[in-house]
């Protein structure tokens, strides 16, 4: 009988503010007879045309627009976009080598151009510099498609006892750490791990799709149908999840 509350006790221990700006007033004592004729008010001369401002790149904003352009299908566009972020985060850190943003973003940009093994090298460089619990997790999916379980679920379990069950990165962490334990034949721990990432997130199909599976293969049949069940609620034209569904009902 498995010890689900072990388990879940281990994966636990795993403005700027813009002060407004105020213009200087100049005071002007004015102490003029009224009997006098006041003098000629001096016109100044007009101010020289101010060079036009150009905007800051933004490394983060092409980041997003790359994420976009990706969620469209437009992977070329896209593409471009994140070796652009990765330009300006170049142009940052050689200014500021500690600017721990820039190194985030830089990390993030290579992860989506799949270029893992730079995430992980360019992440352990800016840990040394300080810690960022973003670059631990972004680290943690890195390791994921460089095969090395191990690295990816021990930094994914440090990124969720730095930052709290409710981290913006948690359920992804999660579903992370759950598929290095299906590749570990940890089925036990693969389960609990995908039931804490549907719960943190339950709008994803694959992941219930994927727990369901898992599920199957643990031979509880009943629970796998209503898994499945739950992938195709949200994506009712899911090949894999109908396929699944014909299997359960059949054991029952």
């Amino acid at each position: 009988m498995r010890s689900k509350a072990f388990i879940f006790a281990a994966l636990a221990l795993v403005s700027m503010v813009f002060a407004p700006y105020s213009w200087a007033q100049d005071q002007v004592d004015a102490d003029v007879d009224p009997s006098q004729t006041p003098p000629a008010i001096a016109v100044p001369d007009a101010p020289a045309a101010q060079a036009a401002v150009v905007p800051k790149a933004d490394a983060l904003l092409y980041y997003k627009q790359g994420r976009d352009l990706e969620a469209a299908g437009k992977s070329a566009e896209a593409a471009a976009k994140y070796r652009e972020s990765v330009a300006i985060c170049d142009r940052e850190l050689k200014a500021d080598p500690t600017r721990m943003d820039a190194h985030t973003v830089k990390c993030w940009s290579n992860f989506r151009l799949a270029k893992y093994r730079d995430v992980v090298d360019l992440g352990a460089a800016a840990l040394k510099i300080k810690f960022d619990a973003r670059i631990v997790e972004v680290m943690g999916e890195a390791y994921f498609h460089l095969s090395d379980d191990a690295s990816s679920i021990r930094y994914l379990q440090r990124y969720i006892d730095n930052v709290g069950e409710y981290g913006d990165r948690v359920p992804t962490a999660y579903f992370y750490m759950a598929e290095s334990f299906v590749r570990q034949r940890r089925l036990d721990h693969a389960d609990i791990a995908y039931s804490l990432a549907v719960y943190r997130e339950p709008g994803i199909a694959r992941w219930w799709y994927r727990h369901a599976a898992l599920v199957e293969a643990l031979g509880e049949y009943q629970r796998a149908l209503d898994l499945y069940g739950k992938a195709l609620r949200l994506s009712p034209g899911m090949a894999e999840a109908v396929a699944g569904q014909s299997r359960v009902k059949a054991r029952l």
